[in-house]
């Protein structure tokens, strides 16, 4: 998907180039500052590791490596299947829709035509109006400014360790917010080893206030 490769681009970015982009946006004071926050959340991480000497925090500690493995975990799906924003975004859908009637479905269309929200499908029918949908929000200019903004920062972060693994510690926040907020989606992604990822599409999601507004009103957000 568009997406994912924009960040696999990121990733895999040369070093010297990351250091390049670094010095280019040295004099921007946001981002400065953000990437400043970054290296202090790793240092904060590898600080917590520190409980695993001392036997009355193995279980922070057994926490940690978990979400350590976990996002190693997403990172491997992102690589192999190059898909995954489009799947935590079908994901999301997929249980909101899952158990909607045709009635239901034609009032939901006909407030997203009104919206100018145009919903492309086949048939009218669970499935495809999950599928029209995602793809409506995959290619929509505000989703893919919000991916492409953390393409450019994950450039910049592989200059330093620290700040890589900042992105770890700010990944597994994300992943809890989502745990305690919507524990369904976020069990469908855990069992697709997708929940450390959410963090990518985490903006989106607040805009749109998707665990709040009703599902006609997510939509026409996520899409503008």
């Amino acid at each position: 998907m568009y997406q994912s490769d924009l960040i696999i681009d990121g990733i895999q970015a040369d070093k010297l180039m990351a250091l390049q982009l670094e010095k280019a946006l040295s004099g921007v004071k946001d981002q400065a500052l953000e990437q400043a926050s970054k290296i202090g959340d790793g240092a904060t991480r590898l600080m917590f590791y520190t409980s695993c000497f001392t036997d009355n925090y193995q279980d922070v500690c057994a926490k940690l490596k978990e979400e350590d493995i976990r996002f190693l975990d997403g990172v491997a799906q992102l690589v192999k299947k190059r898909d995954i924003i489009y799947r935590m975004i079908h994901t999301y859908f997929e249980e909101i829709f899952r158990f909607k009637t045709q009635n239901q479905l034609e009032a939901i269309k006909a407030s997203l035509l009104k919206a100018g929200v145009v919903i492309s499908a086949s048939a009218l029918n669970n499935q495809t109006f999950v599928i029209g949908i995602t793809t409506t929000i995959c290619l929509g200019i505000s989703f893919n400014a919000s991916i492409i903004k953390w393409t450019s920062k994950a450039s910049t972060l592989a200059v330093t360790g620290l700040g890589l693994y900042g992105t770890v510690q700010h990944a597994a926040e994300s992943a809890e917010r989502l745990r305690l907020m919507a524990p369904m989606y976020y069990n469908s992604l855990y069992l697709q080893k997708l929940e450390m990822m959410y963090f990518l599409v985490e903006p989106i999601f607040i805009k749109a206030r998707a665990f709040e507004s009703d599902v006609v009103s997510t939509i026409i957000k996520m899409v503008n």
